[in-house]
């Protein structure tokens, strides 16, 4: 328990998902030995691990990104109070009375460090630790201690500095705001790419399920790749791609390795362009998260729906 309570939330994240992942597979390995339920279980215990941590980081940079907005009022105001006459630990007593918005909690933590007795440059190199996903306030708080040390005009040297992070911010949502045109376009082929799956499935599994003829097949007869005889590596994909269509419901009638082979186009395209796109508009592939979500939800109910009720008649 003692361990447990000292590991972060991040830490916490990233060991007891992929943990429970692993008992469930092993679980289902010892209870129900199927090879379809085995792949079926590896698929779902890769989404529990995985999941809980990204969407944790996705929230966690959108806070970030938040307090580096808020970052350069925090300065200004610090600067106001050095100006007023206060120390820089009044001062920064002072400004835990205003409105930061995400930047609040840290600077509430530093003005309670301050009533611990702890100095402004302890209490200034914590929040940099505490923030340190953020390469912009880092390289701030490094700046203001470099200049306070050295006994330079730590005043004039925060005043140019929130000027410098108010533009780099600035920059960074122009930046944003015309990368959205190519976030739109990354959309959009995402969507064509659907399209032409749906289309190619419509036309390719219908014909291989026809070239079967009377061999042997696996489990929905998903033609020539799934035929008998077969290696052991061979048959644990082609169990892994019928299981993932048979699971939703496609390929009962014949082509369920197809079917589970274009819906994973499917859904690896989406994931990873929406994660381009968080990189392109953001500079952070973890906050395209959300556009992976839509992406992949929306293309593989497209699939679905078009491959139950979409019928595609070659002349």
């Amino acid at each position: 328990m003692e361990l447990f309570d000292d590991m972060d939330k991040k830490t916490k994240l990233l060991v007891f998902p992929p943990v429970i992942g692993v008992v469930f597979v092993l679980a289902v390995v010892l209870i129900y030995p199927d090879p379809g339920m085995i792949a079926a279980s590896l698929l779902f215990s890769l989404m529990v691990s995985v999941s809980p941590f990204a969407v944790w980081k996705y929230f966690r940079v959108k806070k970030i990104k938040d307090m580096e907005k808020q970052f350069p009022n925090f300065l200004r105001d610090l600067v106001e109070g050095k100006k007023s006459g206060l120390t820089l630990t009044e001062a920064l007593e002072d400004t835990s009375k205003n409105e930061y918005g995400e930047l609040n909690e840290e600077v509430d933590k530093m003005a309670k460090q301050l009533s611990w007795n702890l100095s402004f440059d302890e209490v200034m190199e914590k929040f940099s630790e505490r923030v340190a996903e953020s390469d912009l306030m880092g390289r701030t708080v490094k700046i203001i201690m470099e200049a306070k040390r050295s006994g330079g005009q730590v005043v004039s040297a925060m005043e140019t500095v929130s000027a410098d992070v108010s533009s780099l911010i600035e920059m960074e949502e122009k930046r944003k705001s015309k990368m959205s045109q190519h976030a739109a376009v990354m959309y959009v082929i995402y969507f064509m790419f659907v399209v032409i799956t749906v289309i190619l499935s419509k036309i390719l599994v219908p014909m291989t399920t026809d070239l079967a003829g009377g061999e042997e097949m696996m489990i929905g007869a998903g033609g020539g790749v799934c035929s008998a005889p077969m290696q052991p590596v061979e048959g644990i994909i082609c169990t892994i791609f019928e299981s993932f269509a048979l699971a939703l419901g496609l390929g009962a009638e014949g082509g369920a390795y197809y079917e589970g082979l274009f819906m994973s186009m499917v859904l690896v395209q989406g994931i990873f362009s929406g994660l381009l796109i968080g990189q392109i508009r953001n500079n952070s592939t973890v906050s395209g998260f959300k556009h992976s979500v839509i992406m992949t939800g929306v293309g593989l109910v497209v699939y679905i729906l078009a491959a139950r009720y979409v019928t595609i008649e070659i002349i």
